[in-house]
């Protein structure tokens, strides 16, 4: 079946977009396997760094939606401020998502994952901290932005 010419009108409002958006980027992740020949799976953890930096990113539109101004909004791929945030517009603190959000913003930054590139310290094994992270977020900020 062919493409249609004109792309469908976009559903529900910008912080859903972004939420389906994340959700995407996660699903294309989960499909591909977390190592490969004895290296962790680059393009696994780029679209799963990409899938919390919406989820961040959509729960602060969704607070904007409902009245909240922010004077500044973080710098792109800065997933420690944008996680801030978040927390301090309302969403629930879980100190194990903090600490992974800690050690995932370095490498989402720098675009580590995208670029082969130096690292000062040993990389964490993300097999286990970008994934619980990024289901936690996406799990929890659809629940405020899509409520059932």
């Amino acid at each position: 079946m062919r493409p249609p010419i004109f792309p469908p009108n976009r559903a529900g409002n910008d912080a859903q977009q972004f939420m389906h958006r994340a959700r995407m980027f996660r699903d294309a992740a989960v499909k591909l396997v977390a190592y490969t020949n004895a290296e962790q799976n680059w393009p696994r953890y780029a679209l799963l760094l990409h899938a919390i930096e919406l989820a961040l990113k959509a729960f602060v539109k969704q607070r904007e939606m409902q009245g909240a101004q922010f004077s500044k909004l973080p710098s792109n791929h800065d997933l420690k401020a944008w996680y801030d945030l978040a927390v301090q517009s309302g969403l629930n603190d879980s100190p194990r998502i903090t600490q992974n959000i800690s050690l995932l913003t370095d490498l989402h930054f720098s675009h580590f994952a995208r670029y082969p590139q130096d690292h000062p310290t040993p990389v964490p094994d993300l097999s286990l901290i970008a994934d619980e992270a990024a289901e936690y977020l996406i799990d929890t900020i659809t629940q405020i932005v899509n409520p059932r």
